[in-house]
């Protein structure tokens, strides 16, 4: 039964990875006809209004403890909250392979985080597999600058993705204590709908951007909303629960590569050996480090 869980846990992770490896390129298509500012707030107030009937029918378990508690804010206001305002600011403000590399670093925080709080650090192997796969993703940077990216790669652009990937990495270490205690659904729940709240004083600013896009422009932020956020947020705190951080974090290594075949199979770009190499190393990194786990 435990092998059998751990294998859905490393499926359920893999279903998110790919799901978010296309997070980048679908907030780059938001980003031209909404303002930077409010895309991360669009993608979260259309989470949470999605989930408000739902969670009124379910009736998901609040916490009942201060660990419990602290958890649930952790996760809504650094984990959902302050993580998609960075990422959406700061992806419209860089290119998006740029964006889709600076993400893959969440392995590294999100198990950093882990191991900062339980203070058990990890065997050298764990560290040489997260080195090769860091080492793989950079090899990606020099030259990608993928059609469809709404800007050109920025120091400061990359730097408030970077933001968000530490923010969101705190979040998932929260999440996954938040769903140990309440469940998984509760934990995800609540979190969007808190988030949500905090966030709603800046909706009348967000209507009025939201009535002028296009229906692909809301097909793109509907994606964000329903696939990046509920079900990606949903597998991804479970495979964390049942599959473990150190374990199952380093799958987020092929995140970028996920946005790479993305841009190479609709916008038309060419792979380069430089890019065989990076998916090498990025595989070896991931093997080690789960090995190591």
């Amino acid at each position: 039964m435990t092998t059998a869980k751990t294998r859905l846990a490393y499926m359920g992770a893999g279903v998110a990875v790919v799901i978010w490896g296309a997070t980048p390129a679908a907030t780059a298509i938001v980003a031209r006809e909404l303002s930077p500012g409010l895309i991360g707030l669009a993608r979260l107030l259309l989470s949470a209004a999605i989930l408000i009937p739902i969670a009124v029918s379910l009736k998901p378990e609040l916490p009942s403890d201060r660990g419990g508690w602290i958890a649930l804010l952790i996760s809504a206001l650094v984990g959902f909250a302050g993580s998609f305002v960075l990422q959406g600011v700061g992806i419209a403000r860089t290119s998006t392979s740029h964006a889709a590399l600076v993400l893959a670093l969440a392995p590294i925080f999100t198990a950093t985080v882990h191991f900062l709080l339980s203070r058990c650090w990890p065997r050298p192997l764990w560290w040489l597999g997260s080195a090769m796969a860091l080492m793989g993703v950079a090899i990606l940077i020099p030259g990608r600058n993928p059609a469809g990216s709404v800007a050109a790669p920025t120091l400061f652009g990359d730097l408030l993705v970077l933001a968000g990937t530490v923010t969101v990495s705190v979040g998932y270490v929260a999440g996954a204590r938040l769903s140990a205690r309440i469940g998984l659904f509760a934990a995800t729940c609540w979190s969007l709908l808190l988030a949500g709240l905090i966030t709603l004083p800046a909706f009348p600013a967000l209507a009025a951007g939201l009535g002028q896009l296009s229906f692909a422009v809301w097909g793109a932020l509907g994606f964000l909303a329903v696939f990046c956020t509920l079900i990606g947020f949903a597998v991804w705190f479970w495979a964390l629960e049942h599959g473990g951080v150190t374990s199952i974090a380093p799958l987020q290594f092929g995140q970028p590569l996920v946005s790479l075949v993305i841009a190479v199979a609709f916008l038309s770009e060419d792979i380069f050996p430089a890019t065989l190499l990076a998916l090498s190393l990025v595989i070896l990194g991931v093997h080690l480090s789960r090995r190591a786990a």
